[in-house]
Order: structure tokens, then sequence, then C-alpha cells
């Protein structure tokens, strides 16, 4: 400690590299937020996990910026004396470029750790990407204590023998140590079921939102119950026997799956596992208490059904038939019999006859989720995907595109509670709109359901003193 309180006295009475210093930081700090925009925006970042991932995500974030300026600082120094040293540097620059792969939403997928061949992004991490906020602050600390150790020893005439030669590839080792580490974890964390969740409790969503909607006036503000049907949305379709292929096929290993929910504290119901084993010609019902089981039961059969959409799409068109399993909605689906593009359009359960296509594809080219701004179309996470597999079996069963807007409007509200309550203000405030009579396509077009439109209805609600504190609660995108 008393040789870090020397150089750093010694360093920073220079106001310039206390400038470099904070300079660096803060400029990392953006770096790193603008990287997270590439995927999200900080309040869907802030919603999509809980409270504990927040906190040391951007604990960890701040950490790694403050190391990032004091290494870039104390190197400078050591240049000034002509000692600068090359792994210093090395490590310095690695333990940035590892908080860069770090810096995304874990729930809708960093687009820097996919571009690397990870599929699912950070959601394919044990830790969802705390582990690589980790790693990188091992080598930035390292950085600056091999800085300023050198630092010290050189102003107080300390003389060391010089390192043997594994001693001075140290650094070369341990950094490629890391990328392996990195590269390894995700399939590591794929074969032992090893993950552990960090997305808000998804059964008390609904319930935890409702507050953040000020009630001033009766007129002003939307009817929780038109919103959120008490007794759910019904659709003109039914689930037929695509329980049971799915199993069949292998997309959906039913004891994973039975996991998935014995492990939040929610099992499955009589009805659920009779519609995933045997079939059901029930009509589909969307409500909160079954919301997430239909999320991912329709994300597997999106997954799974062949058609064009998957094929020739934007998930083919952007990611190749090898980057195609990088995205959130497929390398971030675990609970198949073996890996997601095993079965990616591999199964052909329901069939579309052109007419049906061009009423789905009217749907997915226009329909939103507020976790990113592209479209059903680009179903790249799970709720694309589910609403993807949604839209084929209405089509299959002769709905229209309208009536899929109408669906997918009160679907998006159950997985995205917050979101869609804001939206539902929004209307009722400033339209003079109840829930009912906004129209399905409007609402779930770019304008407002992406995450862009979502933001702008945010910051309008806002600045109109219509939210009563920050958002919380929200549909996360893991299985």
């Amino acid at each position: 400690m008393e040789k870090f309180k020397f150089v750093f006295k010694k360093i920073f009475t220079d106001v310039i590299y206390a400038v470099i210093a904070l300079s660096v930081a803060i400029n990392a700090l953006l770096v790193y937020y603008l990287i997270l925009l590439e995927s999200s925006t900080l309040s869907l970042f802030l919603q999509s996990n809980n409270a504990l991932y927040n906190i040391l995500s951007i604990a960890f974030t701040a950490l790694i910026s403050i190391l990032f300026g004091l290494s870039a600082s104390l190197l400078l120094y050591h240049l000034k004396l002509k000692q600068a040293s090359k792994s210093g540097a090395g490590r310095s620059v690695f333990g940035g470029i590892i908080g860069a792969f770090a810096t995304g939403c874990p729930t809708c997928g960093a687009w820097l750790v996919s571009a690397i061949g990870i599929g699912g992004g950070l959601a394919a991490f044990p830790f969802q990407g705390l582990e690589l906020k980790g790693i990188a602050l091992l080598f930035l600390s390292w950085s600056v204590y091999s800085s300023a150790s050198a630092i010290y020893n050189h102003e107080k005439g300390v003389c060391y023998p010089l390192k043997k030669s594994w001693q001075r590839h140290a650094p070369i080792f341990a950094g490629i140590f890391a990328v392996l580490l990195v590269l390894n974890l995700p399939i590591f964390a794929a074969k032992y079921n090893l993950r552990f969740s960090f997305q808000p409790d998804k059964a008390s969503s609904v319930a935890a939102v409702s507050g953040n909607i000020k009630n001033d006036s009766s007129s002003d503000s939307p009817d929780i119950n038109l919103l959120f049907p008490e007794h759910g949305y019904k659709v003109n379709a039914s689930y037929g026997d695509i329980g049971p292929k799915m199993i069949e096929a292998g997309v959906i290993d039913l004891e994973k799956f039975k996991q998935v929910y014995e492990r939040s504290g929610r099992p499955l119901t009589e009805q659920q596992l009779k519609i995933l084993t045997e079939g059901s010609d029930e009509k589909i019902i969307v409500k909160e208490d079954n919301s997430h089981f239909l999320l991912n039961f329709f994300w597997a059969f999106g997954l799974l059904n062949k058609n064009s959409i998957l094929e020739t799409g934007p998930l083919m068109k952007y990611g190749g038939l090898a980057g195609a399993g990088n995205f959130a909605s497929t390398g971030g689906w675990t609970l198949a019999k073996s890996n997601a593009m095993d079965y990616y359009s591999k199964s052909t359960i329901l069939v579309l006859d052109d007419k049906q296509q061009k009423e789905l594809e009217d749907f997915t080219d226009n329909a939103y989720r507020p976790c990113c701004n592209n479209s059903t179309t680009f179903s790249d996470c799970n709720h694309g995907m589910a609403l993807l597999g949604l839209g084929q079996i209405m089509a299959a069963q002769a709905a229209t595109a309208q009536e899929m807007f109408e669906a997918g409007k009160y679907f998006n509200s159950f997985w995205f509670p917050q979101q869609y309550l804001e939206l539902a203000q929004y209307f009722q405030a400033k339209e003079g709109k109840s829930w009912p009579e906004v129209e399905a396509r409007t609402v779930m077009g770019k304008d407002y359901s992406s995450a862009s439109g979502w933001s702008r209805v945010h910051s309008w609600l806002q600045s109109n003193g219509l939210l009563e504190q920050a958002p919380s609660g929200g549909g996360g995108c893991g299985v």
C-alpha cells in the first residue's frame, strides 16, 4: 500500500497525468456505453436483469474504466522514464478489450461476443458475462500493479535481477489462457447446464410495474384490467399436436424444460404438460400465469418449423449458415436435446400455402418488440422467435395479419409489461384512447414497439410528469 501511495502522489501531483487518467477513464466508459447501445438501451438493460446483476455489472464497468485510465497514465509516466513496459501496455489493452466484449445486454445478446462465434451472446456464459468483466479487472489490476512497482523501483533506485524467460512471457501465456477460457466457458456451461439467472422474477412482473404510472386522474391513466385481462386474451387458434412433435424432434428436451419451471418454484401445470406431451385442441389463451410457458413454447416452435423466413430472411442474411447460431434466439435456446442449430428450420410441422405465408410476412415484417429495433422477421431474440412461432400457428389456422397483430399486442403486453403499460399510458394521455381502442398494427409497429420507439414514448411520459418512478420489471430474454 505504501508503494502505491508513493507512486500515485509522485505522478498525480502533476496535473497532466491526472487529466490523462480521468480523460481515458471517461472515454472508456463512453465507449462501453456506445457498445451497449448497439444491442439495447440503458433502460432496457436495467429492466431485463435483476438488481444484483445491474449493480455488479455497472460497478465492474466503472472499475474497468478507472483502472484503464490509471494504467494509461502510469504507462505514459513510465514512458517518460524511458522504461515503458510493453507487457504492461499489452495487459492494459487486453483488459480494455475484454471489458468491451463483456459489454452489452446479456438477454438481448452482446454483438461483439456474438461476432466471435459465441451463440447467445453474454447469456451463453454461466454468469452472463460478469466473469468476463472479472477477467478484465484482473488484467488491468495486473497492469497497474506492474507499472506502479516499476516506477517505485526506479524512483527508489531499487535494482532487481533480470526476469527469467518464462517470467517475461507470462503475460502472453496469461492472455492465451484467458482467450481460451472465454471461448470455452459457453461450451462448458451448455454441456453441464451451468447457468445462473439474473433475470427479474417473471411471475410478479405485471404486478411489479403497476405502481410506475401516476393515477392523478382516471382520464389520463390506463385501465390495468384492459391491458392485462384477468382471464387472459384468447387467440382463435389451438395448439394441436405441436407439443408432442417438438418433443419428438428433440427441440424440446422435456426434462430440461420441466427443470426450468421447477427451479423457479413454478412447476408446469397438468394442462401445460398435456399440451407438451399429448397435444390439445383448446384455444390458446395468454395470461400472466402462463405467459412465460408460452414464450418458451412458441420460441421452440419458431426455431423448429421450416419456413422461408428462417431460411432466406435476415438471420441467414446477416449470420450465414455458420453465424445464424450466434443470435440470442438460436444460441440462447438451451432446452433442446442437442445444439439449437440442429433444429433450425428442420421440421415441417405446419405448412403454409402462399396466402397464409403472405399474411404471416405482413405480420412479421411490421411487428416489433421493445428489446431491440428489429422486426419479427429478424427474430434475433426469443421474443421475436416466439412471435414468429405464434404467427405461423395462427396463419396455418387461417388467421389474417390483422388478427396476428391483435394477438401480438396482448402477448407483448404480458412479455413486456412495463413498456406496454407506458404505451397504454401514452395513448390514453395523448390521444384519449383506451387500450382496446389502440390499433394493434400501429402499436406493434416500429414507431412504438421497437426499442427506439418505446424510448421516445418513455421520454415523453417523463417530460410530462406521467411516470411515478424509473421503470422496473419486464420480460427477460432467457429460457
